[in-house]
């Protein structure tokens, strides 16, 4: 681990930056199968074409994973701040 951060500060602007990112896209795969779940049977009886439906899917999962991102961002900024 030392090699990838020889020093707290490489290891703070990782956390503050790269962790979220990370976070986000892991994430991703499961909010697509959750939102998938949820709301695919409701939105293909209203357009009935499974196309759209996972058009419509993927931009909620989108809008979702850059919610979180933020949200991870400011709370890494939190625990990660110049405070420390």
């Amino acid at each position: 681990m030392m090699k990838l951060f020889p020093d707290f500060e490489t290891k703070k602007r990782f956390m503050k930056t790269g962790l979220p990112i990370i976070a986000g896209i892991a994430w991703s795969p499961i909010i697509w199968i959750v939102v998938l779940a949820v709301l695919g049977p409701s939105l293909f009886a209203l357009t009935a074409s499974w196309p759209v439906t996972l058009a419509i899917t993927f931009f909620v999962v989108l809008f979702t994973a850059l919610f979180l991102m933020k949200f991870f961002i400011r709370l890494g900024a939190k625990f990660y701040g110049e405070s420390n």
